[in-house]
């Protein structure tokens, strides 16, 4: 009964592939730049370096045209934040770690450890470190921020224990998503951090430090996946923020508006009374991204991508297919709206292979891909109901201008955005 039921959902969504979906990168396996022939033949002869070990996580892209892509550091992965050159190798385009190799010591804690993903907002990179290479915690958790223009790290937040994981010390920080009100003030920023293995959410702000916050809605209930007919299990929780734990098929929603307590006073049963089912799927999303009224998300099993006007009742009836195919669109673990709103790229990376130890180096494994936004807005209603000011990202009252003393949670930025988070499980 269960996969008739699937089919009715998914008869009732709308298609739209009018939308093309551009292949802009693609790797057989992952290289790098290299300062010389010789430390890449020293991190072969040491371990430091197995193309079978490099997996694609997360891209974003910079202002000045820079792609930037993630791989989480194991036994074999020697740089973990990296740019995408124009040097082209036998597996695809050599990767440059950012900002340089010299970061990437795993006995420095000043350096960079494992990145699972990145948030680009006002030419500033927020770069979420888990401190772990495989299961091993070898630094604290911590928080960087560079300033793209020079390249140089402006910031520096180490992660305490409390807020990274769990009562139990259970804990792994992957998403980060930057809010910003202001770019002339990118101290105001307000980060949220999303935590799979702990199942929860953590919140950073300069003027008020840490704030965690769980709910049982953020924990894993279907934690098996089929990718072309390949089955794997993956137990994570909340991966990104509108929220969709990656081993469920439901999308969530907070509206932060409703957060009428200090965020450190709320406990996980009143967490769950603010938090709303947005809609049942018919299979795990990973990724979600946002443009003014619309968001994308994906099928993983159906090798999808989608929209969704929230301006409407989150129903299949209003979620439309813009994009489906069984071979580049395996496994989305990177989505972002790009080029000031005018592309969105996903990631891909047959996480499926890797996790059933079948990745092929002679098959293409990694890709970049891209579809133009005004295309979606033409072929699609995913964005019927959005209006000028959706669009604008400057307050009518900005967050800075009021006195510190008389600022408290309620007042950040993303409350009063009405912004919302989304865990989708796994």
């Amino acid at each position: 009964m269960k996969p008739l039921f699937v089919i009715s959902i998914l008869t009732t969504v709308t298609v739209s592939f009018g939308v093309n979906l551009k292949d802009e990168y693609d790797w057989k396996y992952v290289d790098f730049l290299w300062e010389s022939v010789n430390q890449r033949e020293d991190a072969i002869n040491s371990g430091n370096y197995n193309p079978n070990s490099c997996v694609l996580y997360d891209v974003d892209k910079a202002r000045d045209g820079r792609i930037f892509v993630t791989s989480v550091r194991e036994q074999g992965v020697p740089a973990s934040l990296m740019t995408v050159s124009d040097e082209i190798g036998p597996g695809g385009p050599l990767l440059d770690p950012y900002p340089s190799w010299s970061w990437y010591n795993e006995n420095d804690c000043n350096g960079i450890i494992s990145v699972y993903r990145v948030s680009i907002k006002c030419n500033h990179i927020f770069v979420l470190d888990c401190g772990k290479i495989g299961e091993n915690a070898v630094c604290p958790p911590q928080l960087l921020i560079f300033d793209l223009k020079n390249n140089m790290l402006v910031k520096r937040i180490r992660i305490p224990p409390h807020i990274a994981n769990n009562k139990n010390g259970t804990g792994l920080l992957v998403t980060p998503l930057a809010y910003v009100s202001d770019c002339k003030h990118i101290n105001d920023a307000t980060v949220f951090m999303a935590d799979v293995e702990g199942y929860g959410l953590a919140i950073y702000n300069e003027n008020f430090g840490f704030c965690r916050i769980e709910s049982n809605y953020m924990k894993p209930t279907d934690a098996n996946f089929m990718i072309e007919n390949q089955t794997f299990y993956l137990e994570d929780g909340i991966l990104e923020l509108y929220y969709a734990p990656l081993a469920r098929n439901e999308i969530y929603k907070m509206d932060v508006c409703n957060l009428h307590q200090e965020c450190l006073d709320l406990n996980q049963s009143e967490v769950d009374k603010l938090t709303q089912l947005a809609s049942t799927l018919s299979g795990q999303t990973g990724p979600i991204a946002s443009k003014q009224c619309a968001i994308f998300f994906s099928n993983i099993p159906e090798t999808s991508i989608l929209c969704q006007d929230t301006g409407k009742e989150f129903h299949s009836t209003n979620t439309e297919v813009i994009a489906q195919n069984s071979d580049l669109l395996q496994f989305a673990s990177g989505m972002k709206v790009v080029n000031y709103g005018k592309s969105l790229i996903v990631l891909t990376n047959r996480i499926q292979k890797v996790i059933t130890n079948t990745l092929n180096l002679n098959e293409t494994n990694f890709r970049i891909l891209a579809m133009n936004i005004k295309a979606i807005r033409n072929e699609t209603n995913c964005f019927a109901s959005c209006s000028e000011d959706h669009s604008k990202s400057e307050h009518h009252m900005p967050w800075h201008s009021k006195p510190w003393h008389s600022r408290s949670w309620h007042d950040k930025p993303w409350y009063n955005d009405r912004f919302w988070y989304y865990f989708t499980k796994r």
